[in-house]
């Protein structure tokens, strides 16, 4: 009953089977991760302005960089969970981030991931009564907390505040009778969270998704196809001639920032379009759920590159725009955002801001990340999309052709953009290419994924110096 998930969560945050660590552990887990998930190597390129030159190659590291604070929360969670816990068997619902490296660390500590069966459905059954189970940091469906609570087991939830702060609008979203609007990727685990939590909701992955939409909310059009084109990603019993006319924009928060603002001042404007502006609070509900990591991360992308991220655009937004000249949107009011990079700051300690900026010429680009986070993704989009050769990791074994560290050469193994998660986490669709390093002086761009601990990022630079002669 979509209609008590407000309720449930509340009751089983208060209940015995929910486990909260004391603000003295979590302060203690958070510093010892730093022992595991931090390198010397990137401190000091950090420190030195974000940029260093070892003999004839210059490293430029991106100014927000690898792990959110909502990721290294929820791996020193897990990791303090295992300490807490020493002799319970632990398992996660899922992968607790998208980094391969992460989870296995986790996985020699007894820390064991639920599979999907050959049905695609999760098995449970390996659970018993008393063993302790951790919600990932991009959280848990209501209906598995459901299923943990009535199996009795100790709860451990890594989920990332941002993360719920979007369950939490969904929720007011529904108590108004909205439908809930969710820009991300359907089966995206994080998605597929959020959507438990609502009673009607459609997934929007794109802005040509959304113009289509909205398009369908003003001027109606092929049902058959709407429903066809959606079929994956929207609720059971959803009918776009009856649940467009109400709804609330909540997102993924993997997705970019400007895209999902834009999504919901285009939604805002046709109904303002359709019901006029002095009904329009009876027919949307905005929200304040953008995380910024994300954008922040690419911002400094285009930063390395002597460039800006260009805010994305639509000709039906812009024609809706220019019909309602002075209106003040909701979705437009400045609401204080969370700050992922204040929380980073704080935890890695203050960077010297270079007195000339970072960016400048740079030769090529290695983006490191697990090679199914979509946020590392994007990262390579944008190396593409200004024409710099990018290369995406996921470990750095990856570089030199060796797994051992001996008789490095100057190969590397990566994942093109055209090669698909799935393929890739099959070691399908990989490229190897050789002499990706040219001669003489050379300036490499550094950025990684908000899933990738600066141990992984600073091991492939490693072993960069040393396939060039310098370690």
């Amino acid at each position: 009953d979509r209609s008590t998930t407000k309720t449930f969560r509340k009751d089983l945050q208060r209940s015995d089977q929910y486990f909260r660590f004391g603000k003295t552990q979590m302060d203690k887990a958070m510093g010892g991760l730093k022992t595991v998930s931090g390198s010397d190597l990137i401190d000091q390129i950090r420190k030195n302005g974000f940029r260093m030159t070892i003999g004839d190659v210059t490293f430029v590291l991106a100014e927000s960089y690898g792990f959110c604070w909502g990721v290294e929360r929820a791996v020193a969670m897990a990791y303090e969970a295992r300490t807490f816990f020493p002799d319970k068997k632990i398992w996660g619902t899922n992968e607790i981030i998208h980094n391969p490296a992460v989870n296995k660390n986790l996985n020699d500590l007894g820390i064991n991931f639920l599979e999907n069966g050959t049905d695609g459905v999760k098995d449970f059954g390996v659970v018993s009564e008393g063993d302790v189970v951790l919600l990932p940091a991009f959280g848990a469906s209501i209906d598995e907390m459901a299923y943990l609570k009535d199996k009795k087991v100790q709860i451990v939830d890594t989920t990332c505040p941002w993360v719920a702060k979007v369950w939490n609008s969904v929720e007011k979203c529904k108590d108004k009778g909205h439908t809930t609007i969710i820009h991300g990727k359907y089966d995206h685990e994080e998605t597929v969270a959020t959507k438990s939590f609502a009673d009607n909701f459609l997934v929007i992955k794109t802005m040509e998704e959304a113009e289509y939409v909205v398009m369908y909310l003003l001027n109606g059009g092929d049902k058959a196809e709407f429903m066809k084109k959606f079929s994956k990603a929207m609720s059971a019993g959803f009918d776009p001639d009856l649940h467009l006319d109400a709804v609330g924009v909540a997102n993924q928060t993997t997705m970019l920032k400007g895209e999902t603002e834009l999504i919901g001042k285009l939604f805002e404007r046709a109904l303002i379009r359709k019901f006029g502006p002095q009904d329009i609070n009876n027919h949307y509900i905005t929200f304040n759920t953008i995380c910024d990591a994300t954008q922040e991360r690419q911002d400094a992308m285009y930063k390395m590159f002597n460039t800006e991220y260009e805010a994305p655009k639509s000709k039906i937004y812009a024609e809706l725009e220019g019909e309602q000249v002075g209106l003040t949107l909701q979705s437009e009011k400045k609401a204080e955002k969370l700050s992922s990079r204040k929380m980073e700051d704080e935890s890695r300690g203050e960077a010297v801001v270079a007195a000339v900026p970072t960016g400048g010429k740079v030769d090529i680009c290695l983006i490191v990340g697990g090679f199914n986070s979509s946020n590392t993704a994007h990262l390579l989009e944008i190396a593409e999309e200004e024409g710099v050769p990018a290369y995406h990791v996921d470990f750095p074994e990856r570089l030199g052709g060796s797994f051992d560290g001996t008789n490095l050469r100057n190969v590397i193994q990566h994942k093109p953009l055209k090669t698909t998660p799935a393929q890739a986490m099959k070691e399908e669709g990989l490229e190897s290419l050789e002499n990706f390093l040219p001669a003489g002086p050379i300036v490499i761009g550094i950025t990684s994924g908000a899933s990738t601990p600066d141990t992984i990022t600073g091991a492939c630079l490693e072993r960069i110096l040393q396939i060039r002669g310098l370690r």
